[in-house]
């Protein structure tokens, strides 16, 4: 019998093959996505993006001209108040489109997923999934 950390590397696994193939369908990597999600929730400029994501700032940049050959997103440059010019990033029609149909996709797949699970297993499931998280920052 496996583990239960082996189970989790499995699970983990299995999940992440089931984003890259939602994120594909709607024409994104994972990366991608999580970056765009973060820009239609309002991080626009690299600064904010840097933080939120903690990438390095060629990774970001690199996945930011991604999402700009893509249509995604676009660019605009603005001005602070003290003069100082930067880039903003905004979500395009195309952008939210991905954005709401990655958020159907899942939402079905976590449907299937427990569609015979009962509401009292996902709750059990989802105290479980707490304690070993509180366990891990612990250790």
């Amino acid at each position: 019998m496996k583990s239960c950390l082996d189970s989790l590397i499995d699970l983990q696994r299995q999940y992440r093959e089931k984003l890259v193939a939602l994120s594909q369908k709607n024409g994104l990597t994972i990366a991608e996505w999580q970056l765009l999600l973060k820009i239609v929730e309002g991080a626009s400029t690299q600064e904010k993006l840097a933080k939120l994501t903690q990438l390095n700032v060629s990774t970001l940049s690199r996945q930011l001209a991604k999402l700009l050959s893509k249509e995604f997103v676009v660019k605009e440059s603005q001005e602070n108040e003290q003069g100082r010019r930067f880039f903003a990033y905004t979500s395009t029609f195309s952008g939210l489109d991905a954005i709401a149909a990655m958020k159907k996709d899942i939402a079905q797949y976590s449907e299937q997923l427990f569609s015979h699970w009962s509401e009292e297993e996902q709750n059990l499931l989802q105290i479980l999934l707490n304690r070993l998280s509180k366990s891990m920052e612990r250790v």
